[in-house]
């Protein structure tokens, strides 16, 4: 019988992070069983500058835990393995698996954290992957893994169903009163064409928009099969969206909800709002996505027929997102997923 790696999730409490720490371990799941723990943490007013410095220091990981985040060493439960996404967790992640004497991996930039503080560090930005511990992947989920599982052993589904992801207002995209009605105007538009919709929002949606999509799913009508409402306190995940759509749109902010729909096994079109200003590092990623066929970004006002067309012409991704990530992990950490004595050392 296999031994269950012990791992120790390090969540900052925003789904779009732990969700994809959550992925890693669903993908680990695949080599061998795994056991988690999971711990919230927050650095609170810290800067992330002063955090790496220290951290790159390697000095007293057991202060940093207890100044920053209030963690005594004696309460961190025993782990070979520490996971974690988002930058309120980079410092704590370092701390706990030098505490432990545990592999780590996170996901995501690193800002000024020194990669050879990671075992392994995982990226969306391939441009980033300068160090021998650092690794592009596109973002996992757990919904996205059970999603192409799913999909991929069900042909039957009607091409006629499509999936909308809405997120809202980001760093980098505004959306006006008139882009938010040219999104519910696509809904019915397309939906005029005998398409059904399997529609989620999430809690960066503006809630009066939660409540219009309530509204007309609520018709009897709607062309809206599933409306999944991020407000409410049992709200599921995305899977009914992943799993039974054909085809997938997604509001253009939101890295993750593109990442997911792709790793799911759907083609996928970015609607974008006038106001739209991507960095470099994500249009890069973007980029990377377009060329494989598996994305395409329109604007908002763009008519709902060439909206379809633009669907139907990508090639929708076919790799299981579950190897692409355990291959990482037997390549990267053998000993830890492919048998053999642990090679880490626990400080004391």
């Amino acid at each position: 019988m296999t031994i269950p790696l012990s791992a120790l999730l390090l969540s900052d409490g925003r789904p779009g992070h732990f969700n994809l720490a959550e992925g890693i371990l669903a993908a680990a799941q695949r080599l061998r069983p795994v056991a988690i723990t999971r711990l919230e943490v927050r650095r609170g007013q810290w800067p992330g500058v002063i955090l790496a410095a220290w951290s790159n220091s390697g000095k007293a990981p057991a202060s940093l835990l207890r100044l920053v985040h209030d963690l005594e060493r004696a309460a961190l439960p025993k782990a070979d393995l520490v996971v974690s996404a988002g930058a309120e967790t980079l410092a704590a992640n370092v701390a706990c698996a030098r505490i432990l004497g545990a592999a780590n991996i996170f996901y995501g930039s690193l800002r000024r954290f020194n990669p050879a503080a990671f075992s392994l560090a995982l990226t969306s930005y391939a441009n980033d992957c300068w160090h021998p511990h650092q690794a592009f992947a596109l973002k996992p989920s757990p919904a996205a893994l059970l999603a192409w599982q799913r999909r991929a052993a069900d042909t039957t589904r009607s091409i006629n169903t499509i999936g909308l992801l809405i997120g809202g207002q980001s760093g980098e995209t505004t959306y006006s009163d008139a882009d938010w009605q040219r999104l519910l105007d696509i809904i019915t538009a397309i939906g005029a064409r005998g398409f059904r919709w399997y529609v989620a929002n999430s809690r960066r949606t503006p809630p009066d928009i939660g409540d219009r999509l309530t509204v007309l799913a609520a018709d009897r009508q709607s062309p809206i099969a599933r409306f999944i409402d991020a407000r409410l306190p049992d709200a599921p995940t995305l899977m009914p969206v992943l799993e039974q759509a054909a085809l997938c749109f997604v509001t253009d902010d939101s890295s993750s909800m593109v990442s997911e729909a792709i790793a799911a096994g759907l083609p996928v079109v970015g609607l974008c709002p006038a106001d739209h200003h991507l960095n470099e590092r994500e249009r890069g990623y973007r980029k990377t996505l377009q060329d494989n066929g598996w994305y395409a970004a329109r604007s908002l006002t763009t008519p709902a027929e060439e909206l379809i067309d633009t669907a139907l012409r990508l090639t929708p991704r076919t790799e299981d997102p579950a190897s692409d990530i355990a291959g990482l992990l037997t390549s990267r950490l053998p000993r830890l997923f492919l048998g053999g004595p642990f090679p880490y050392k626990r400080l004391e």
